[in-house]
């Protein structure tokens, strides 16, 4: 079953790939799986799909994406049809459609929401003062279904999100210069509330590095908080999760999180990072940032994934941790005074 309207004020595609469009009787479970990006065949990315669908209690499940359906419910339908009742692709194209009831209807219908990588600029257009806002935290806190998001997905699952309009801000240039007018477009506590990630900012795709991206994105992330610290004037703790390309952050109902990922030394790590509540020595327009308090400006804890799972880290307190090792982030002066160091 498919459905394509193609009326910009109402532009939406809904592909049911197997099953059917009818509530299920499911009662799913909490939870929150953050996935940092290119999970495509990765090691741990069966065992965090198994633990995400395993609460979904053989329910309804929806992708929820725009810019036209894609292949993660065929996917589902191939490799895991006995853990689902259904599986269905949502993109919404339209701020006419993220009104339209129709389409509030398939979300409200389902017993778990995956929401797709893609460009989280479009979907904070798109989405935010919607219906669909409101019926997405309906199901995250209300119908407590379980809530996956991957790269763009993940990135508007914070409090605090980044949804650049134009090309994403490097770690560079945000360590160089902190109000870099990219800047502008992190966001916060006015779209999706997930309560175990209030305060909180994340990022994705920590570690690529390609033709087309020259920078890792670790300073990026270090360079948020601090940006969030001057503009709450430190009115309270800022947090951020970062993951690397194919690590998956699974967060149970209690709120404490585990890692999946190739079980290697190098790639697919989860941070979590947490302020002190030392304000940064320098932050200024057009200045290097410096935020070292002796290089302890911001505490992180480091996990690196496995296929079965690795790790605890209980976001209800962000200091009980096993699996992994505490890190200081800071930095002496912008990019090139940027430093990661193991705590001692």
């Amino acid at each position: 079953m498919s459905q394509e309207l193609d009326d910009d004020s109402d532009r939406f595609e809904y592909h049911l790939e197997c099953g059917r469009d009818q509530p299920t009787g499911a009662n799913p479970r909490a939870g929150i799986l953050l996935i940092g990006g290119a999970e495509e065949g990765r090691l741990g990315e069966d065992a965090a799909t198994q633990w995400f669908l395993k609460r979904v209690d053989r329910g309804h499940y929806l992708v929820l994406r725009s810019g036209r359906s894609g292949g993660q419910a065929s996917w589902l339908c191939e490799q895991y049809r006995e853990l689902i009742a259904s599986a269905a692709e949502l993109s919404i194209d339209s701020r006419g459609a993220a009104n339209n009831p129709e389409v509030i209807r398939y979300i409200r219908n389902a017993d778990a929401l995956f929401i797709a990588g893609g460009d989280q600029d479009a979907y904070e257009n798109y989405w935010e003062g919607s219906a669909i806002e409101e019926a997405i935290n309906d199901l995250i806190n209300q119908k407590k279904v379980p809530v996956a998001g991957t790269s763009a997905g993940m990135a508007i699952l914070g409090d605090y999100y980044y949804a650049p309009a134009h090309a994403g801000i490097l770690s560079s240039e945000i360590l160089n210069d902190p109000f870099h007018h990219n800047t502008k477009d992190i966001y916060r506590s006015d779209f999706i509330k997930v309560p175990i990630l209030k305060h909180v900012i994340t990022d994705t795709h920590l570690d690529r590095l390609n033709d087309d991206h020259t920078e890792t994105r670790h300073g990026r992330l270090f360079g948020f908080l601090a940006r969030i610290m001057h503009d709450t004037n430190k009115a309270f703790p800022v947090y951020g999760i970062g993951l690397e390309e194919g690590a998956f952050v699974a967060i149970n109902e209690r709120g404490i999180a585990k890692v999946f990922g190739n079980g290697s030394s190098q790639g697919q790590d989860a941070y979590f990072l947490q302020t002190l509540g030392h304000a940064p020595e320098q932050i200024q327009p057009g200045l290097p940032l410096i935020w070292n308090w002796n290089g302890q400006a911001v505490k992180v804890y480091k996990i690196s994934g496995t296929p079965e799972g690795s790790g605890h880290f209980d976001l209800t307190n962000w200091s009980q941790a096993t699996g992994g090792e505490w890190e200081y982030w800071f930095t002496t002066g912008g990019a090139a005074g940027f430093q990661r160091k193991p705590m001692k």
